[in-house]
């Protein structure tokens, strides 16, 4: 089997790299209108994971089937986060510039636990309702214990999430490169972390 064959490690290799940015181009666009976001991480969680159970699937195609069966419910879901969200923006704005300047520092340790634990349960509610369909309610109790249980990988996914960015301003010249090999690099990373624990779930779902 030569090193070019479609069915050689190489070329499958490539094949789930090119898979992977296609993804990630996909939720990029889909998430410029804000009401979309959900679905779109939804739907690149649900394909990306997908590959790393080895199905091979179509990317494109099972991309926008997920998104059009998920949009309903984790768009509801997902407002409710951006709603929280935007609380603790403002928050955030007070303790930085405003009256709560002078808020005591454990308080604000204590908002940043609060805040971490809202983007790791809204993260993890992409993750969840791209393997199980449940309830809403169902979701958000899944979604926030498994932010908890999962907390200290949370934190390193964060970096791993919004790192990029901040290299990106510095190297602005090479920020799309930078940029896709990122998330091309923490997709697969995340794929293949929760795939085994969801995988657990599903079968004893299924017992």
């Amino acid at each position: 089997m030569g090193i070019f064959s479609p069915d050689s490690e190489l070329m499958e290799f490539l094949g789930k790299v090119t898979d992977y940015i296609i993804i990630n181009l996909l939720t990029l666009f889909l998430s410029i209108p804000i009401i979309t976001m959900g679905a779109a991480h939804t739907a690149k969680f649900y394909t990306s994971m997908k590959i790393a159970r080895g199905e091979e699937p179509s990317a494109v195609k099972n991309y926008f089937k997920s998104f059009r069966e998920n949009f309903s419910q984790v768009t509801a879901a997902w407002l409710v986060f951006l709603v929280l969200g935007v609380i603790l923006v403002f928050d955030w704005y007070n303790v930085l510039y405003g009256k709560g300047q002078s808020m005591p520092f454990p308080l604000k340790v204590m908002l940043g636990i609060i805040s971490f634990v809202v983007w790791a349960s809204c993260y993890c509610m992409f993750v969840f309702e791209a393997r199980f369909k449940v309830t809403l309610r169902e979701l958000f109790k899944a979604a926030i214990l498994m932010a908890l249980v999962n907390l200290p990988r949370m934190v390193l996914i964060a970096i791993f999430v919004f790192l990029p960015y901040l290299i990106c301003a510095w190297y602005i010249q090479w920020g799309l490169a930078i940029w896709l090999f990122a998330t091309t690099v923490t997709l697969y990373y995340i794929s293949k972390e929760f795939n085994g624990q969801l995988e657990m779930l599903y079968k004893d779902s299924e017992q």
